[in-house]
């Protein structure tokens, strides 16, 4: 889930894919991967964390 090529389907039978290996299963596709080649995945990218919106609420001064 932390791949950039990772996506969610609507397929309940395969609801995680891969955009990289153009691929959907039932298994994480990293694990499959995994399973499949015996290594970690090679095409793995980080994704970049989203900045918050909005207010803190655990902000001190707001209080």
């Amino acid at each position: 889930m932390k791949c950039v090529h990772y996506f969610a389907t609507y397929d309940p039978q395969r609801p995680r894919g891969c955009r990289k290996f153009g691929f959907e299963s039932a298994k994480m596709p990293s694990m499959l991967v995994k399973q499949e080649t015996g290594d970690e995945c090679i095409a793995f990218e980080e994704r970049k964390a989203k900045k918050k919106k909005g207010l803190d609420l655990n902000d001190p001064s707001l209080w």
